[in-house]
């Protein structure tokens, strides 16, 4: 009796262990394939455009170099276990969970949002904090060249609708609108930075038009808590034809 429980121990600590080590997906492909299972709406072809390595972390960019209002796909890496997240454009309003746009999206919904795919992704490559620092910090300022101390940049929100190339196909906004926007969001990081406790950091995405809020929830160096807000910043509409 006490040989057959012990072999029932053994199979479930066996069984444990596989599944925390099938965490994530075993190659990048299969990582990808399952994305775009997941979200038929983002084109199958895609290109590698840029991969930052970072030790037994890496992040891989990959887009459709030929599509105009392009979809992004980011392929997260850790010990060699993969896992991908839609980084869409500001076309999917529900992905991105825009703090200050309320435009009618029409395009498909995603039915998820970009702070619950990074909660999945720490998830599925069990992420610890630090791990999930240095990956954010990679994404935002290697993979994605965003600006940070924006509240020491007002020129940038000042002049980012002026500067700002249309696309002819999209539904065009009036200015005053896209530059009371850009002036609310600097306004909103100009009052944050004079707080003498902060544990939120913004980032300013110019190529995609967006200012990311990441805020550290966590009461403890060991926990990871975060939320993360979406602003959006250029001067589109939605597409009239889709």
């Amino acid at each position: 009796m006490k040989r057959i429980s012990l072999i029932l121990i053994l199979f479930s600590i066996s069984i444990s262990c596989n599944k925390e080590n099938t965490s994530g997906f075993e190659t990048s492909e299969a990582s990808i394939n399952s994305l775009l299972e997941n979200f038929p709406m983002i084109n199958k072809n895609l290109e590698k455009i840029k991969k930052i390595d970072l030790d037994s972390l890496s992040i891989t960019l990959y887009e459709n170099p030929e599509k105009e209002d392009y979809d992004e796909i980011l392929v997260f890496e850790k010990n060699k276990r993969f896992y991908s997240i839609p980084f869409f454009s500001n076309m999917y309003f529900d992905y991105w969970n825009f703090t200050n746009t309320n435009t009618p999206q029409l395009h498909p919904k995603t039915n998820t949002t970009f702070e619950k795919q990074m909660n999945i992704l720490v998830k599925e490559l069990r992420l610890n904090p630090k791990e999930f620092q240095i990956l954010t910090k990679a994404l935002m300022n290697n993979v994605l060249n965003t600006e940070t101390n924006l509240y020491l940049k007002p020129k940038i929100f000042e002049n980012y609708v002026y500067l700002t190339y249309r696309v002819n196909k999209y539904k065009m906004e009036e200015s005053d609108s896209c530059i009371n926007r850009t002036k609310n969001i600097f306004n909103y990081i100009l009052k944050e930075s004079k707080k003498t406790s902060r544990y939120n950091e913004f980032f300013l995405d110019s190529e995609n038009g967006r200012v990311y809020e990441f805020i550290n929830n966590s009461k403890k160096r060991s926990q990871l808590k975060f939320k993360i807000k979406t602003y959006r910043i250029d001067c589109f509409s939605y597409p009239l034809n889709i």
